[in-house]
């Protein structure tokens, strides 16, 4: 079992009301791994989206939780700052003056004037309380502003610093669905069927069906995920049987009945 040091990640998550998963590179270990935070996250009460600029073809129709994932950045959002003492501000309205909507701030008797530069405006979608990187950011071409506000956790099997980050998890020895295997039990989030589902997908392709790069852990976590798979004695089995869901059925399952699945552990462009 790995116990990463998570109680930075674990604090944002915990106090977290909105997620934001970024993927930046496609392919089967990464997107199974983001869709399997997103469906943890969304059980625990969370408004979570899923972004790839890549859009997903045949070999993740098996996937759970592609309705969360969009290849599209949503720059609706509208955020103003100021870097300027919140506690010298004592009111902030809006009014509509023709037409136009002006906000107004109202700082308080003998506080300093609010220059220009202290005035920072952003139209970036970062703006939910929590923001995922799953690996490098440099892929998202002019997308890559988003780090630019947020509260970001960078997740990676490369070692590198983000100074964008406010909490980082490297694990070099192991590929995303690995590190999320022990990581979702770890923020206290519920590894259930369709996200344990989505990680031994993951595994398996990253793995080549646990052949090569791999360790004990890599078992471990292949073992966590497929416990995650088994019915609970109220579900009823969906090989109709009364033991165990194998593991090569595990992809068959679910909601999920159709489409290919072709092994790609060489991430798409």
């Amino acid at each position: 079992m790995k116990n990463y040091n998570v109680t930075d990640i674990k604090t944002s998550v915990d106090s977290a009301k909105s997620a934001l998963i970024v993927a930046p590179v496609l392919n089967i270990d990464t997107i199974s791994s983001a869709l399997a935070l997103a469906l943890a996250l969304k059980q625990s009460g969370k408004d979570v989206k899923v972004y790839c600029p890549q859009k997903t073809d045949q070999n993740y129709t098996k996937l759970s939780g592609l309705e969360l994932l969009s290849d599209v950045l949503s720059t609706s959002d509208l955020i103003v700052s100021l870097n300027y003492p919140l506690d010298q501000i004592e009111q902030v309205s809006y009014n509509d003056d023709g037409g136009r909507l002006n906000l107004v701030v109202k700082t308080k008797p003998a506080a300093p004037k609010i220059d220009n530069d202290k005035i920072i405006i952003n139209n970036d979608s970062a703006s939910a309380d929590v923001c995922f990187m799953l690996g490098d950011e440099t892929a998202l071409g002019t997308n890559i502003s988003i780090t630019n506000t947020g509260n970001w956790v960078f997740i990676s099997p490369t070692n590198v610093v983000k100074s964008w980050a406010k909490s980082t998890l490297v694990d070099q020895d192991a590929p995303f669905a690995e590190i999320f295997s022990f990581l979702l039990p770890a923020l206290g989030l519920t590894l259930d069927m369709d996200s344990g589902k989505n990680l031994l997908i993951g595994l398996r392709v990253a793995t080549q069906s646990f052949s090569v790069n791999v360790s004990p852990e890599t078992f471990e976590a292949g073992a966590i995920c497929l416990r995650a798979t088994q019915p609970t004695d109220n579900t009823v089995q969906p090989n109709g049987l009364d033991h165990p869901m194998p593991i090569e059925n595990v992809e068959k399952s679910g909601s999920l009945s159709s489409g290919t699945f072709t092994p790609n552990p060489t991430p798409t462009i």
